[in-house]
């Protein structure tokens, strides 16, 4: 039957039109067509279009109809249904596809026999894979690379790692093929995945001298080795490894290895490196926000969490869509309590902005794997809130998830728990827990471990066993964490009883064969404390070093407080110094940690420690002098501080925020103003470094920022010194800084007072007005905050930091009468601001009153009880 052009035309549209819509019915009938199906086809874009919409309808077979149905069939139309039957591992499709492949005339290829290797791997199959690898060998025009390539990438799919390692050695004793960048990427994965480091290193040597070039992939597979065999590698080899690239590092290559160095212990110049080139990458485009995630993840293991907020910062200036696993790391790398203001309100503001987001999704249309993700970010900042102090925020947040979404999980709980604990709310935790077996969740070594530390905060040593009892009955097996709780509720509770109770438990278990970790026997450290024992102190001390555990910072405080309390300090000393000698492994660590434990009670002494280590040929660290420094200058002791801060610059180290400021607060204290400000251009100059001219602003390190204090104190020795025009710069400063101003009402009430008068003196009325226009203000809302019962200043999200003492009712800010007067006296003089006078006076009457009424005799509080007469 004969067929005009125009037939044919309209048919070819029909089919075109049905296959553009999914009509695949219609797409098989027309084909079928015995008047048509001579004179009508489909192109590539409409068959992948088709097998596609078989696939999501799940009906590939009728995908696999159309293509042997195209009367112009081409090896490309079968490519394209075997790449859909890759994807999904579906191995039976696979084999129907290649069946109909080989009865249209096209005899089994490395590409064939390629992708069933691949699917078998996909289907986690590697004997089948290995076996169809030798069929496909016994043909030799198949003997090609990619065919070992694609079993090496089956054999990593499924893990069968000794597989792997076959098909690799095939290749090398091969005289037909060589490995190429593919199969030399593959092996490095399986290596990585056995945790062989050092195999991959000689891999990457190998392709370099091999002359073969290292694409993206590899660079990726290397890092990613590197992070799954965690401390493996070294900071510097992966430093060295990113730097010699030749090619422009993607977000695959970037996330990567900022995940392998988060394993790594970096010194403080590798982090700067690592800062450099994020900041690098930067200036070449916008990173996503699987970068950024990693980062922060490496900040986090690195003790860097201050440096969050410049990445934050970052992330924000780029615009990119964060995803809940970045505000998951975000919360994790401010869950530290002694982390500065500026992080404890970015992780406010980030929870808000992600909160926001979550709440307005659909949660029927919100995949699962979101969904997931938000749960964890949530856990997350409540585990912030609960290194911060902050019950009350974190119970608002976790009833909002029992209603709103995401619904709490095992882990929340657990993390509420803890934060109940920490916060010595037993009845709270109770109520927790059964809250969370009335849910049908079920209690793990966490739960157990969590309420036991909570008996162990307010010394219930009773309620801990019974808890500790109740373990056999869900089959968890006591460890050292939950035997550690146990021994410190027992030490808790205090009486002679407990405290034998606490040393039973160590002899159990030792015993059991469970190790007894630091905190283990810094519990028993304070055992001995409370004993008033400082011969089983020592013994204690001595067993731990014996038996391999790394003294910590803790053990160190308690066995100083311990020796301290009875006059033994002097033999604490020798002792350690002794452990170390004998014990090389822990001996700088050691010296390290008592030289800090030291600074606290006596920072003279620890300051001549310093100098023993360096007679010792032992490095102090960074930690150690900053901490060192910073004691110093708390106390007052100017001239160790100041040598404290000259050998940090000669050792190429810089101060932080916390030892910074005290050490100017130091310096303006004993007037010595020139090395004050020394100190302070040293530290905003590391805070705040140049652009390097790429369009986007540097990364700051605001961590190196001076706090309010120090510039209040710098302020006010300019002010003192009448060099006006630099205390206004300080001020400026502080000023920008609200909190830090409400506290400098507080603190340091004479700033405000030298400013004035010295404004005052100078004739410019309108800059001391200025001043005491802000302190009116901040002082009046420190006063509002310390003097509500619903939201105590300790408590409050914006104002505590966790390292700040919180502001009681007893203490007000206020002004000198003689400042005050002054202020009067020259608004008087000056008709312009005549007016303010009023102002003045106001605030001298209040404090007047309020000194009066803090002066009055409080009446006898009334007794409840009754009297029977």
């Amino acid at each position: 039957m004969r067929t005009t052009s125009s037939e044919v035309s309209d048919v070819q549209s029909q089919l075109k039109q049905a296959a553009a819509f999914g009509d695949i019915d219609t797409c098989i009938y027309l084909l079928n067509h015995e008047k048509y199906r001579y004179n009508i086809t489909l192109d590539s874009k409409l068959v992948k279009k088709v097998v596609n919409t078989c696939y999501a309808r799940g009906t590939p077979e009728k995908g696999l109809a159309i293509i042997c149905s195209l009367t112009k069939q081409s090896p490309k139309h079968f490519s394209i249904i075997l790449k859909e039957c890759l994807t999904r591992g579906d191995v039976k499709m696979l084999d129907k596809v290649l069946y109909e492949r080989e009865k249209a005339g096209y005899r089994p290829d490395v590409y064939s026999h390629s992708a069933r290797i691949s699917a078998l791997g996909v289907a986690k199959q590697p004997v089948a894979a290995l076996a169809q690898l030798h069929t496909a060998l016994q043909d030799p025009s198949c003997d090609r690379i990619e065919l070992y390539n694609a079993a090496i990438s089956a054999c990593e799919r499924s893990q069968d790692w000794g597989g792997a390692e076959y098909v690799w050695n095939l290749v090398k004793k091969s005289h037909v093929v060589k490995p190429d960048i593919v199969t030399y990427n593959a092996m490095i994965k399986v290596t990585g995945a056995r945790n062989d480091f050092e195999y991959v290193k000689k891999l990457y040597e190998d392709i370099k001298s091999s002359g073969l070039t290292p694409t993206s992939w590899t660079y990726t597979a290397v890092f990613s080795a590197a992070t799954n065999c965690r401390a493996a590698a070294s900071a510097d080899w992966l430093i060295e490894v990113y730097t010699g690239m030749h090619l422009q590092p993607n977000d695959y290559i970037l996330s990567s290895f900022f995940s392998a160095m988060s394993h790594t212990t970096s010194s403080r110049d590798q982090i700067d490196v690592v800062f450099e080139l994020l900041q690098n990458s930067r200036s070449q485009g916008a990173l996503n926000d699987v970068t950024y995630t990693s980062f922060m993840t490496f900040l986090a293991r690195q003790d860097m969490p201050d440096r969050a907020v410049d990445v934050w910062d970052a992330a924000r200036q780029d615009e990119i869509l964060l995803s809940p696993h970045f505000f998951s790391s975000l919360f994790s790398a401010c869950a530290k309590e002694s982390s500065s203001e500026a992080l404890y309100n970015m992780a406010f503001d980030a929870f808000d902005e992600f909160s926001s987001w979550y709440l307005d999704q659909d949660p029927k249309r919100m995949p699962k794997h979101v969904e997931r993700d938000s749960l964890a970010a949530y856990n997350a900042f409540l585990h912030f809130l609960g290194e911060h102090k902050q019950l009350d925020i974190a119970s608002l947040i976790f009833e909002s998830m029992k209603s709103n979404g995401p619904f709490p999980d095992i882990v929340t709980y657990n993390t509420m728990l803890h934060i109940t604990g920490c916060s010595k709310n037993v009845d709270a935790a109770l109520d927790l827990y059964w809250e969370m077996t009335s849910n049908n969740i079920k209690a793990t070594e966490r739960t157990f471990g969590s309420l036991l530390h909570t008996f162990a905060t307010v010394g219930n040593a009773d309620a801990a066993k019974k808890i500790f009892d109740s373990l056999a009955d869900s089959n968890i097996a006591p460890n050292s964490i939950l035997y550690t709780s146990f021994i410190h509720a027992a030490v808790k509770h205090g009486d002679q009883k407990s405290l034998m109770l606490a040393f039973s438990l160590a002899n159990e278990m030792n015993t059991r064969h469970v190790p007894l970790t630091d905190v283990t026997y810094g519990c028993l450290l304070v055992a001995c404390e409370k004993q008033g024992d400082v011969a089983k102190a020592f013994t204690l001390y001595q067993k731990a070093c014996t038996e391999g555990v790394t003294p910590s910072d803790q053990m160190h405080n308690i066995l100083i407080s311990v020796c301290t309390r009875c006059g033994k300090l002097d033999e604490a000393l020798d002792l350690v110094k002794s452990m170390a000698r004998k014990n090389s492994n822990i001996q700088q660590h050691a010296m390290n940690s008592l030289t800090r434990a030291l600074s606290v009670e006596s920072p003279t002494r620890a300051y001549r420690m310093i100098s023993l280590m360096q007679a010792m040929n032992m490095q102090p660290s960074r930690s150690t002098r900053l901490e060192v420094l910073k004691q110093c200058a708390m106390a007052g002791d100017v001239v160790e501080a100041l040598g404290m801060y000259r050998a940090l610059r000669s050792n190429n180290m810089e101060l932080d925020g916390p030892s910074g400021s005290a050490l100017i607060e130091c310096l303006c204290s004993a007037q010595n103003v020139d090395d004050a400000v020394e100190v302070y251009d040293r530290m905003m100059a590391m805070a705040w470094r140049g652009s390097n001219g790429t369009g986007r602003s540097p990364l700051p390190k605001r961590a190196h920022e001076p706090n309010g204090a120090a510039l209040a104190s710098l302020a006010h020795v300019h002010a003192s010194q009448r060099l006006m025009q630099q205390s206004w710069k300080y001020y400026l400063q502080l000023r920008r800084k609200t909190k830090s101003l409400e506290r400098a009402t507080l603190g340091h009430r004479r700033m405000f007072e030298a400013l004035i008068e010295g404004y005052c003196r100078d004739k410019n009325l309108k800059r001391a007005l200025t001043v005491f226009d802000d302190w009116k203000a901040a002082s009046s809302r420190v006063t509002t905050f310390s003097s509500s019962p619903q939201i105590p200043l300790k408590q409050h999200p914006r104002l505590y930091t966790g390292t700040v003492e919180a502001t009681t009712s007893k203490k007000q800010p206020k002004l000198s009468y003689l400042a005050l007067a002054y202020l009067e006296a020259s608004c008087n003089s000056d008709p312009e601001h005549a007016w303010r006078v009023y102002d003045v006076l106001a605030v001298m009457r209040a404090q007047k009153e309020y000194k009066r009424q803090s002066q009055l005799a409080h009446p006898e509080k009334a007794s409840h009880h009754v009297s029977y007469q």
